[in-house]
């Protein structure tokens, strides 16, 4: 499947009210007071995953205040830029750690991706 393009979180691993993880869809959790505000602002986001390897991650607007962020578009805004590899057949994205680039595969599920463990993707 290429990866390149826009891509929506179609679900997270989200924290019940008894502090179990259970994968819940982006709808499921915008519509779940008890969500943390935070895993309700990853369900709402995207990701664009460039050519060149460069893996843009976007934040709702609605989650971030007024006039802060690098716009993206006009429901988005930048929330960090990284990157992106294909190597052996497999997709990996890069988490930062130290500094240096952490790279984690990005396993197939449901016609879509699970990135760093706690959301999945679907293009858009």
């Amino acid at each position: 499947m290429d990866i390149t393009g826009f891509w929506k979180v179609s679900a997270v691993n989200a924290f019940d009210k008894d502090f179990k993880q259970t994968w819940k869809t982006s709808d499921e959790i915008a519509a779940d007071d008890s969500i943390n505000p935070m895993q309700k602002a990853m369900a709402q986001g995207a990701y664009v995953f460039g050519e060149d390897g460069t893996m843009i991650s976007l934040m709702s607007k609605e989650f971030v205040p007024a006039g802060e962020g690098e716009p993206y578009d006009d429901t988005y805004v930048i929330a960090k830029k990284s990157a992106w590899k294909e190597e052996g057949g497999k997709l990996y994205s890069a988490a930062e750690e130290n500094g240096e680039p952490d790279w984690q595969e990005m396993k197939p599920v449901d016609g879509g991706y699970e990135l760093f463990g706690f959301q999945r993707i679907a293009k858009a």
